[in-house]
């Protein structure tokens, strides 16, 4: 039971109240039965301790000694805590775009949410996913969005096309597209899949596939697919592109062998363009060129944080995946990590460039227009910006034309 219990000392041997529950101690105040005493001191104690009581000896003096030193320091903490809050500048909203839904392809700016890392830079980011049917050329123009993901040739094409987009980051640093056919069907050579049905992208990213028909002289009859392999497995089409990370998994998940299928990896067919890259409207980059450049800047120390703990990467993926009712499997998604880094890696290192190279944005410009997928190159100045050589002010770089003799120098 709980018991409130006094000694009757003089004052400068007083003893301490003593209440075994704060709720007796609740009823001693209401009570104003303390106003004489020296100190309360409220205890609960655990029924493993075996009732044990606490009684303490404390002076007067001392305690009201004692009683200022801390006020003193509590005061100092609370205005310090203060003057520190002041000092935080508020953070700046933007919204970014991935491609897709939540994926390991997705894993760096993930981790760079999930860790601070956007919030460091002074951004407080806000994930937002378009649906399959909708481009992301509408989800800039539109400006529902001020940072996207997409491929290279996509970015190259919108711009040649007159939308005013720029690169402010180039992550991935090869291709994934693979063509992917069944040896059943009579495909074991490029040239095989002339008259069959092939399975390609309806929005934004149908470029290089295209390109690499072209470029062999195939004719085939082009099937829109907006997402999965369902079409490949039911064999409504002969051929899908895949992404190497991704839907080439899938299929082997499937229940397909390696054995049973052919396989054309772009990059083995002179059309080694890399994928993802970081793309904003010139606008946004002219008027907050600080804020392109944060953005690049964490997304890409993300990146680095994705690969040092998988395990833990994984385990934001999921997070995220669960957030967006999107159906997570740990070992698809192993799988896609993994292959990001060997696309941001290509050469086996460990640093994260996010630069893209004059002669890869030339390469890649000159094999469009050569297929007829964009009439013109635009100028490399005006479509890629290294925001993270710190020369940001004026939002503009001019130094390489995107001409070839440019580019060789």
């Amino acid at each position: 039971m709980c018991r409130l219990r006094q000694e009757r000392k003089p004052f400068w041997d007083r003893r301490i109240f003593f209440a075994d529950k704060p709720a007796l101690t609740v009823a001693i105040l209401k009570s104003k039965n303390y106003i004489n005493l020296d100190i309360l001191l409220v205890v609960s104690i655990s029924v493993c301790c075996g009732g044990i009581v606490l009684k303490l000896k404390i002076h007067r003096t001392f305690f009201a000694l004692l009683l200022f030193i801390v006020s003193g320091f509590l005061s100092s903490a609370v205005f310090s805590q203060n003057q520190d809050n002041k000092a935080v500048p508020a953070l700046t909203k933007v919204v970014f775009t991935p491609q897709w839904f939540p994926q390991a392809q997705f894993a760096g700016y993930y981790m760079a949410q999930e860790l601070g890392i956007y919030n460091k830079y002074g951004l407080d980011v806000v994930f937002q996913y378009k649906q399959p049917q909708r481009t992301l050329i509408s989800v800039l123009t539109e400006k529902n969005a001020d940072f996207v993901t997409d491929f290279l040739a996509s970015g190259i094409k919108m711009r040649a096309n007159g939308i005013k987009i720029i690169n402010i980051g180039q992550i991935s640093q090869r291709s994934a597209l693979v063509f992917v056919a069944r040896k059943s069907s009579g495909i074991k050579k490029l040239e095989d899949i002339n008259g069959k049905k092939v399975g390609i992208w309806m929005t934004d990213f149908q470029e290089v596939p295209k390109a690499l028909l072209e470029r062999h002289k195939i004719k085939a009859e082009i099937i829109p697919v907006v997402s999965g392999i369902e079409l490949f497995l039911c064999r409504g089409i002969d051929v899908i592109a895949v992404m190497w990370y991704n839907e080439y998994h899938e299929l082997l998940s499937s229940g397909i062998n390696e054995d049973e299928i052919t396989t054309f990896f772009f990059n083995d067919y002179n059309l080694d363009i890399p994928e993802d890259g970081i793309y904003c409207l010139r606008e946004t980059y002219e008027k907050n060129p600080e804020m392109c450049r944060n953005f690049t800047k964490a997304s890409l120390e993300g990146w680095q944080e994705a690969f040092k703990n998988k395990k833990r990467t994984l385990e934001i993926i999921r997070k995220y995946c669960r957030e967006n009712h999107i159906p997570y499997n740990n070992a698809h998604q192993s799988w896609m990590l993994n292959r990001m880094e060997e696309l941001i890696f290509p050469s086996g290192g460990k640093h994260v460039a996010g630069f893209l190279a004059p002669k890869m944005y030339l390469d890649t410009a000159k094999k469009l227009k050569f297929t007829g997928v964009i009439k013109t190159i635009p100028p490399y100045g005006e479509f890629y910006k290294n925001v993270l050589n710190g020369n940001t002010s004026s939002g503009r770089d001019e130094s390489i034309s995107g001409k070839e003799e440019d580019v060789q120098k």
